[in-house]
């Protein structure tokens, strides 16, 4: 076989295989060349929403204390003395030790300025607790237990407000309202286009919720008599609303 006759079949081959190659192209979708490629679809991106409320289950009362001492521990020490008298009185009215949950505790030295000169007044010592209380129960018991807790002098209820420990249901609950509104929304958007819903390609949820203070808010400074200004709320009760949880909820859909 001579050199022009070698050449002849390699022009051959390669003209053969090009036409094949072109024939495949137009005869074959692309897409069924390549089966793993990810094809752009038509898709809907709906949001959904429900608000679900229940009742709470959990008082909390956030209270401080604060004292001064001419060194750190003395004012540490008359501190935590008042700390125990608060505890004694939750104790003393059936609320359990770990209910009592320390928030934060600070010692810091206080001074005065004169004449571009620091003197040292004292040291503050200061501790914050939370105090848990099952709700059913105080609501029977509340202005006696604030009562007492105002004979120790000094203390500050900073804040009051209601929590549910178990939201499991109200969660669950909302969430499936939530989907099912925005399933709604994405079948009457998909026959506008005559189309109809194929799979959820995407699901993203947030959740917030809403824990209601009591009102009036029990707040009381140091200097006021709080037990006899529980004496005054004695004749009033406290309503418990209810906790609102939402759940929001951001789903694509396939179209088909």
């Amino acid at each position: 076989m001579n050199k022009d006759h070698s050449w002849f079949l390699i022009s051959t081959v390669i003209i053969v295989a090009a036409f094949i190659f072109m024939w495949y192209q137009i005869r074959v979708p692309y897409k069924d060349q390549v089966p793993n490629q990810q094809w752009i679809t038509n898709t809907v991106s709906v949001n959904g929403e429900w608000k679900s409320y229940a009742v709470p289950d959990t008082f909390v009362i956030n209270a401080s204390v604060t004292e001064t001492g001419s060194t750190t521990k003395e004012a540490q020490t008359r501190m935590e003395n008042k700390i125990l008298k608060i505890k004694e009185v939750l104790w003393n009215n059936d609320i359990k030790k770990e209910k009592v949950k320390t928030v934060s505790v600070n010692v810091y030295p206080e001074e005065d300025w004169n004449n571009w000169q620091r003197k040292l007044l004292w040291y503050r010592a200061t501790q914050t607790v939370d105090i848990e209380i099952n709700w059913s129960w105080f609501t029977q018991k509340w202005s006696t237990i604030i009562s007492q807790l105002g004979d120790v002098w000094g203390i500050n209820i900073n804040n009051t407000y209601f929590n549910l420990k178990d939201k499991d249901k109200a969660v669950q609950e909302a969430r499936t309202k939530a989907f099912e509104n925005a399933k709604q929304k994405a079948q009457q958007l998909a026959k506008l286009w005559d189309l109809s819903l194929w799979k959820a390609t995407m699901i993203s949820e947030s959740e917030s919720s809403n824990m209601p203070s009591p009102y009036p808010i029990m707040y009381a400074k140091a200097e006021s008599n709080l037990s006899v200004w529980a004496a005054d709320m004695n004749t009033q009760t406290i309503s418990a609303w209810q906790n609102e949880i939402v759940v929001y909820l951001n789903i694509v859909y396939e179209l088909k």
